[in-house]
């Protein structure tokens, strides 16, 4: 049988370890970036880019490849993976914390498209302003 409290202690160990992971993760990922205070930098990258419509968009496919992941992970109890040490709760704990970003950052989207500043623009001008856009404008 599973209890609440069991449930609420899994709960609070793997989300302590997802939040003591953002740091560290967002440092290895984008230094620059994070120096600078822009912690997800590298999740809107693919929109800076052009190659995504929304912000959201790149935080859902790598959520997408972490639920495929552990589709793959829990399908047979008694296959190990492959990769020596990956780890199921990994993967979990990575999910918590993408789960988290894609809440911010559509929060972020909404406000900027509710208050009618174009956030993303902005973001690309402040970061390429030597360089021309796509459209060859500055």
């Amino acid at each position: 049988m599973t209890t609440l409290k069991k449930v609420h202690d899994e709960h609070n160990r793997l989300c302590k370890k997802a939040y003591d992971l953002v740091e560290q993760k967002g440092h290895d990922y984008n230094r620059t970036q994070q120096n600078d205070g822009d912690t997800l930098y590298n999740l809107v990258a693919p929109t800076h880019d052009g190659i995504t419509d929304t912000v959201t968009q790149p935080i859902l496919v790598r959520i997408s490849d972490k639920w495929h992941r552990l589709i793959s992970l829990t399908k047979d109890t008694n296959v190990n993976p492959k990769i020596t040490g990956e780890k199921v709760e990994d993967t979990v704990v990575d999910m918590i914390n993408y789960l988290v970003y894609l809440k911010v950052k559509y929060d972020e989207e909404r406000k900027t498209k509710h208050d009618g500043f174009d956030w993303m623009t902005r973001t690309i001008r402040r970061r390429n302003s030597s360089h021309p856009t796509r459209d060859g404008n500055h």
